[in-house]
């Protein structure tokens, strides 16, 4: 990126953004939260156009530094975003064969309701010490 950077004014900032939001108002409603019909990522798609012809049309950006400034964008978030899908296959598998079922029935007999809060509370910090997160 050897063009220097043109910051945008408030109002022309937020109109991606107040289009995503009236888009999202509109399809929520029609389509309602199902994720799989397509509406929230149709919202998504028009709010980055939006926002892309306005960097093209008011400032000037050549497509080819839009496209390089993504591509970084995406290279950043790229291990994050393989993370979550490992995450999410794995909890999936964990739910299709029935781990997670089990282990809340399980937990259910082992567990009084009566010590409930306090069990959770303790299981939860000892796994957050042994894995080292928070």
């Amino acid at each position: 990126m050897n063009e220097k950077t043109k910051i945008p004014a408030p109002l022309i900032a937020l109109t991606p953004l107040a289009t995503l939001v009236a888009l999202l108002a509109m399809v929520i409603p029609i389509f309602g939260g199902d994720a799989l019909l397509g509406g929230s990522q149709v919202s998504l798609l028009i709010a980055t156009a939006v926002c892309v012809g306005i960097a093209m049309l008011k400032y000037n950006y050549k497509w080819s530094t839009l496209e390089e400034g993504m591509s970084k964008n995406i290279k950043k978030v790229t291990p994050a975003i393989i993370i979550l899908l490992l995450i999410g296959a794995l909890s999936g598998t964990w739910m299709l064969s029935g781990v997670v079922p089990s282990l809340i029935s399980y937990g259910l007999h082992i567990l009084s309701p009566r010590f409930f809060l306090a069990s959770c509370c303790i299981i939860c910090s000892i796994v957050s010490l042994v894995t080292g997160s928070s």
